[in-house]
Formats: C-alpha cells, structure tokens, sequence
C-alpha cells in the first residue's frame, strides 16, 4: 500500500525545511496521502478491472479494494519465475507481506504519536539556544515498553520492507512482461519502487496480453537465423561491399524490439503510429 510512502513525502519536506515536524503537520500528511491513496486505488482499481474483462477474469470490482488488488494482479499475471522454479502464488505471498508492512507500519506511528507528547521532553537553554529532547525516564513505568517496542518495530518493518519490495518486483515484472513486454522493467520499477503503481495499471489496461517467452523465443530464432546467413563474413559480405540489408526489410530499421506488439487501444500489434508507443497517453 502506497500510503506510507506518501506520507514520507510531506514529512520529508518538514524535517528538511523546518527541522522538525508538529503534530498538526503530521496530521495533515497523513491527511494528504489518505487521498492520493484512494485516488491510486480508483485509478487502479479501473485499470485492473479492463484488464480482467478482456482476459475474462471473475471478480474483477477487487481491484478496488487495499490488498485485495495486489492479490489480484497476481491471478492476471498467471504463473512467475523465481530463481528458475515456478512460483504460482506470488500475488498472494506479495499481499501477505504489504499487510504485514501495513500493520507494522501503523504500530509505528500509534507509539510515534504516543512518545511525541510533550511531557515526555525535556525544555531548557544550552550555549546553542534553546532546546528540546525526548527523556525516556519522564514516561510512566508501565508504558516504557514503547521506548524499546517502536525501535524494534521500526526495524523489523524495515526489513520486511524489503521483502515487499522483493515479491513486488516478481509479481509486477511478471504482469507486464504480458501487458507492457517493450519495457516491462520501467513500468515494475515504477510499481514496485515507486507509489505510482495505480496510475501505471490504468495506462497500460487496454494493451492485448502477449507471450512474453514466445516473443523472446521469435526474437532469438531470427538472430541465429540473420547469423547463419551472413556466417563468416559480417555484415559486410564476402567481398567488403556495402552492408547487406537487415532481414526485415527497412520496416524495423534494425530495432531489436520491433517484433514486441505495441498491444494499443484497437488490440493491434505492431507498428503503430508514434502516438500509440507510450502507455501514458491517457494522462
């Protein structure tokens, strides 16, 4: 879930302009990403759904929903790769990790918000001015366990962080190895890395799924094809002539993704007008 994410932006901007952030500021982050978050989801959520009618995929209004949308991509994307071994639950064990993140997560800011009362800090004047800092001992006895509990919780999320980020990145790189084969990489680091994953979904949800190994198989065959042609002497011939033309004519002027579908909005592959290459248009 995105949330979080977006709620660092703010704060980020608070902590490097303003050294600090208050409690009303941290109010109107999580405010702030609270919306972008349910205006990821709507986008999301239509993405997801045009996706499923043309696959003919049930239950498509799950896209809407926190969590259940990641479990969702997953039953689009089909079977994943990992390390070699196929893996066919990946959007589940991916939505399992985001809820547990989640749940870490606003643990975290529960004791955050706890801890940031301001009779737990301790006022005065050194040489630098005037201060202020959080004392341990100025917390009742029978809540100190927050202290240590927010710090190990804080590192546990983190690395469960990663585990997310780790299972997005197979569960994504799989989606649109189908849906976006010319660059499947940008678009899962642009859902996995970055929030903006309900913005890319709504993009690319008209493009016609593809086989992504059955292409890669066809580009193959036709380099192994164009080497036994030329064998011994290049490109160039066996007499130091001109260079022969490429094998698919001047169409693909030598594009190595040329074969890849464009998958547009008319279900057509290939070609295509220069409008129809990027899947943002829409935006």
């Amino acid at each position: 879930m995105e949330f979080f994410e977006l709620t660092s932006i703010p704060q980020t901007i608070y902590q490097v302009f303003y050294g600090g952030i208050t409690m009303t500021q941290l109010w109107i982050s999580l405010g702030v990403a609270g919306g972008l978050m349910l205006v990821c989801l709507l986008f999301g959520g239509l993405g997801l759904m045009t996706m499923a009618k043309k696959a003919g995929v049930k239950h498509g209004w799950l896209g809407f929903l926190p969590f259940a949308c990641t479990y969702f991509a997953g039953k689009l994307a089909g079977e994943t790769t990992f390390f070699g071994s196929k893996m066919k639950r990946a959007g589940l064990y991916a939505m399992l990790a985001e809820i547990f993140c989640v749940v870490g997560n606003v643990f975290v800011l529960v004791l955050s918000v706890y801890l940031s009362r301001p009779e737990f800090y301790e006022y005065g004047v050194d040489e630098l001015g005037e201060y202020s800092r959080f004392a341990a001992e100025l917390v009742p006895e029978g809540m100190r366990w927050t202290v240590n509990c927010s710090l190990a919780m804080e590192i546990i999320t983190y690395l469960a962080g990663f585990v997310q980020l780790f299972l997005f990145c197979i569960l994504y790189n799989a989606l649109f190895r189908k849906y976006y084969a010319r660059s499947p990489f940008l678009m899962t680091f642009l859902c996995a890395v970055l929030p903006l994953r309900g913005f890319v979904l709504f993009a690319v949800r008209n493009n016609t799924p593809v086989d992504y190994d059955a292409l890669m198989r066809r580009r193959m065959e036709e380099i192994r094809r164009q080497q036994q042609q030329y064998g011994q002497y290049g490109q160039y011939g066996p007499y130091g002539g001109a260079p022969n033309p490429p094998a698919g004519g001047a169409q693909n002027g030598g594009e190595p993704f040329g074969d890849f579908p464009d998958a547009n909005k008319d279900g057509q592959t290939g070609g295509g007008d220069a409008k129809n290459d990027s899947p943002f248009d829409d935006f």
